[in-house]
């Protein structure tokens, strides 16, 4: 093999090998490792959906009969996570509140729901803050809660909580290593491929 492609090889695979690791770590703590969760123990049609607390363990929903619901999530055991209740608690202040019709979306991050269609979407950003009270939301990741009422009248749920600078930043690192050397596996195998 002549030098000149063995070094653009040699080049290709140790610059794309640690891009692809940062890239993917960088989508993982994006919410791509996060997955859609149904609401299944709540046995009504739901109509709408009233308010979604900031970090997505208690909602209201209005059902098709017109009943209001208060819901609590994660439920353990199905009897006491939802009861009828007509008074709809106030909301409590998040960073970001956002409620959409026809898809559900922050402005981070676009949330398919695949095989479902989306009625509304109501989504709550909340960023951490250090104990002297400011804010780091450009170093931590947000803990961003969507809560999806699909056409078939069900509810599912998308949560990602937070992930802290220093356990981030190992994973890039550890992940654009991994990459590194994978790159220079390929290199490798490659090059005595064409030898």
């Amino acid at each position: 093999m002549e030098s000149s492609k063995r070094l653009k090889i040699f080049l290709a695979c140790i610059t794309l090998g640690p891009l692809f690791g940062y890239l993917l770590t960088s989508f993982w703590f994006a919410g791509g490792g996060t997955f859609w969760q149904p609401i299944d123990y709540f046995p009504h049609p739901v109509e709408t959906i009233l308010n979604l607390q900031p970090y997505g363990n208690e909602f209201w929903v209005t059902t098709t009969d017109g009943a209001t619901y208060h819901i609590l999530y994660p439920c353990l055991e199905a009897a006491g996570c939802w009861q009828e209740d007509e008074a709809v608690s106030d909301l409590v202040p998040s960073d970001a509140y956002v409620v959409s019709e026809g898809r559900c979306e922050s402005d981070y991050f676009v949330y398919p729901l695949f095989q479902q269609e989306i009625k509304s979407c109501v989504t709550s950003t909340i960023f951490a803050e250090t104990p002297q009270g400011s804010s780091i939301s450009t170093i931590a990741s947000p803990w961003r809660v969507s809560l999806a009422l699909t056409e078939d009248k069900k509810l599912w749920i998308w949560q990602k909580p937070w992930n802290f600078p220093d356990r981030v930043l190992a994973f890039k690192v550890f992940f654009t290593a991994l990459g590194l050397l994978a790159g220079t596996m390929v290199d490798t195998l490659l090059t005595r491929k064409y030898k």
